[in-house]
């Protein structure tokens, strides 16, 4: 996976953070891709968003992102620290891998299994590039 690659995610993240900020429900008009698909099917499993659609329009793919209610914005307000950048690459072994805020939180990695979270690739054993953590 190329470099190029984490500027729209970044980008992506942000607008839900401070989509959550603003107390906003939805972000929408994100530019599609697989790895944006993939990154909003790990946070849905987690629970940091609550659902989202990928709507065509002119043949082009967008991704609509339904949040959800702050209710405690101290819990429901979610930190993001991001490793990787285009600039710097992060790579770590998963022995260097830990919990993301006491087991609160995940990090996203990017392994030659595709995206995972931090605590599957130590499970499994593998490594790769660390895109982001999220609690």
């Amino acid at each position: 996976m190329g470099g190029f690659v984490n500027a729209p995610i970044h980008d992506m993240l942000i607008r839900i953070k401070n989509a959550y900020m603003a107390r906003k429900t939805h972000v929408n008009n994100v530019q599609y891709s697989k790895l944006k698909e993939n990154i909003l099917n790990i946070l849905k499993k987690h629970n940091f968003i609550k659902d989202f659609k990928i709507v065509e329009d002119n043949n082009k793919k967008f991704i609509n992102i339904q949040l959800k209610e702050v209710i405690n914005p101290i819990q429901d307000i979610p930190v993001i620290k991001f490793y990787s950048k285009p600039s710097r690459r992060v790579y770590v072994s998963y022995k260097r891998l830990h919990k993301v805020a006491g087991g609160l939180g995940i990090g996203v990695i990017s392994t030659s299994k595709g995206l995972i979270t931090t605590k599957d690739a130590k499970h499994y054993k593998i490594g790769g590039e660390l895109l982001f953590e999220i609690y």
